[in-house]
């Protein structure tokens, strides 16, 4: 058999108690003050909803209708926000259009060093040829002006 329900407007009352005494309103805090003066300690999951109803700011008409002059120093701070941020905003978007630039120079300049690099590569393997092939031709020539002096 299940033990009887702590009622929700005991438990409102323990939270109002948590909260009055200066304490953090959780729900160890409240179930511990229930237990503690009603020998139950109520349900986890509807002692946190009621904690939660408990935090919200209560809704009432003239908390939700602002005064005219309070929303037209609203709605100037608000467009003053939405400049600032519509500058900054332009002021990132130019530095890294200048930066996307930077690197696509530098990107730029390093494939022309790479094909550079490539056709000084062909051209030195070219003249290593070239001395080899002349250095084959000398060693013929020396040899046969060798044979034919002695």
């Amino acid at each position: 058999m299940r033990p009887p329900l702590v009622s929700e407007e005991l438990i409102e009352a323990a939270i109002r108690e948590v909260a009055a005494g200066g304490r953090r309103v959780t729900g160890v805090a409240v179930r511990d003050l229930l237990a503690r003066h009603h020998g139950m300690r109520g349900g986890v999951a509807r002692i946190y909803r009621l904690i939660r109803d408990a935090q919200r700011p209560p809704r009432e008409g003239t908390q939700i209708l602002l005064r005219a002059a309070d929303s037209a120093e609203s709605r100037e701070a608000a467009i003053e926000r939405a400049n600032l941020a519509e500058h900054r905003e332009q002021v990132h978007q130019a530095r890294w259009a200048r930066e996307t630039d930077a690197l696509r120079a530098q990107l730029a300049d390093a494939e022309r060093n790479a094909r550079a690099l490539s056709d000084a590569r062909l051209r030195v393997a070219e003249l290593a040829r070239a001395l080899a092939s002349a250095q084959r031709r000398i060693a013929a020539l020396e040899g046969d002006a060798t044979r034919g002096v002695s």
